[in-house]
């Protein structure tokens, strides 16, 4: 029995982090509460206390988890460009500015309202600047290009992300669109 009530309780703790990670990638870390959580699992307040000692524990580590799905798919992308002969970060560039479903936003749009209140924790805030930080590397790096080209892919990174930011803000709007077409056409230069 021992085993067995680990083994759930290991597996509970995952779905409370995965369903975790997806409603706030939604709703925004301070729209979701744990009951909010909770309920999404069939699960009880009470029972959540049993996997983490506080909300901030969940926080922190469903950003990690989340920002850690996000380094795999942009791996994906990138092995596609490279299984297509194309550029790396053009095709990222291509699929982040198309990607607007709110339960895949990316987590650099999604946790950033949360980190910028002084209602933070401070290990929130660490996953989420150890995991940007994560993001970052990996797309500057992308087309393994040589130290000169590193400016022009860290604007393009910032535009990209930026381009989402407003995306998100102001929704499809020509003159947003057109934003993010002349960020497509930079990137494929």
């Amino acid at each position: 029995m021992g085993r067995s009530s680990k083994q759930q309780a290991a597996e509970n703790r995952e779905r409370i982090v995965d369903c975790a990670c997806t409603l706030f990638r939604e709703r925004g870390v301070d729209n979701v509460s744990v009951a909010d959580v909770m309920a999404a699992n069939g699960m009880t307040v009470g029972g959540f206390y049993k996997h983490f000692e506080s909300k901030d524990a969940l926080i922190e580590e469903a950003f990690a988890r989340t920002f850690g799905q996000s380094a795999e798919t942009w791996e994906k992308v990138f092995e596609a460009a490279d299984a297509k002969g194309g550029s790396r970060t053009s095709e990222l560039v291509r699929r982040y500015l198309r990607n607007s479903a709110p339960e895949r936003r990316c987590p650099i749009l999604a946790f950033a309202p949360h980190v910028t209140t002084s209602d933070a924790a401070a290990g929130a805030a660490e996953a989420y600047a150890s995991g940007t930080r994560d993001l970052f590397e990996r797309f500057v790096e992308g087309e393994r290009a040589e130290p000169a080209d590193r400016k022009a892919a860290m604007l393009l990174f910032a535009a990209m992300v930026g381009a989402r930011v407003i995306e998100q803000a102001v929704g499809k709007a020509p003159w947003v669109q057109e934003m993010q077409a002349a960020v497509r056409d930079f990137a494929d230069r």
